[in-house]
């Protein structure tokens, strides 16, 4: 997906479809047809709850120090110029050597919250093992050294082999930046992915898929 500078997103209209709701108007991206979601700034709302509340103005854009955060282009649906970050490119480095995180401070509309660096919930490092070198006898560090919390959420095993410790992961990005391999052995996937997952699987079976397993109605 090309992203677009808050600049040239006011220049092309976006500003204005905003409020005429860009969904009956563009396409989901290719990205976020494939993925579900994209990988939102830290202290995001709930997906729903920011596309309402961010009004696209991009300044969490301007103010970020690394340069990390971009807006969707026009194909994305409801979610063109809204913010978002792509860990393999540039990972967000949760405002390293800043005293708060800037583009929480700046967000004008609290569609990205305070929250602590701890308790940032971007998303979840997901380690595929067929492509990880650790898993496939060639020793490598990469994520643990790039992790801001090494040794609590990844940690290696007897055998040198990374695990992520879900709970303890804010879902930044930079395991996944500093993975070597090509495709990459780390993904990020994002929050809103796996929160909806989780609610698909906690659904009460319909009485047809009871029926086919041979359960009672």
């Amino acid at each position: 997906m090309d992203a677009l500078s808050r600049r040239q997103f006011i220049a092309t209209g976006g500003g204005a479809l905003v409020g005429v709701g860009l969904g009956s108007v563009y396409l989901a991206s290719r990205s976020t047809a494939q993925t579900g979601f994209l990988l939102r700034p830290p202290g995001a709302l709930p997906e729903d709850d920011f596309l309402a509340a961010c009004i696209r103005c991009g300044q969490c854009v301007e103010v970020c120090p690394s340069d990390v955060l971009r807006l969707a282009d026009l194909d994305a649906g409801t979610s063109a110029g809204t913010p978002y970050f792509v860990p393999a490119e540039t990972p967000c480095d949760l405002c390293q050597g800043q005293t708060s995180l800037k583009c929480v401070d700046t967000c004008p509309t609290a569609a990205l919250s305070r929250v602590e660096i701890r308790d940032v919930d971007i998303g979840e490092a997901h380690i595929c093992k067929g492509k990880c070198l650790a898993y496939n006898g060639t020793v490598c560090r990469a994520c643990w050294h790039a992790c801001p919390f090494p040794g609590e959420a990844i940690v290696f095993d007897e055998l040198l082999r990374p695990t992520v410790h879900i709970d303890k992961c804010v879902g930044c990005g930079l395991c996944e930046f500093a993975c070597p391999t090509e495709p990459k052995a780390v993904e990020i996937v994002p929050r809103e992915n796996i929160v909806r997952q989780r609610t698909l699987l906690q659904q009460p079976k319909s009485r047809n898929q009871r029926r086919q397993r041979g359960g009672s109605s």
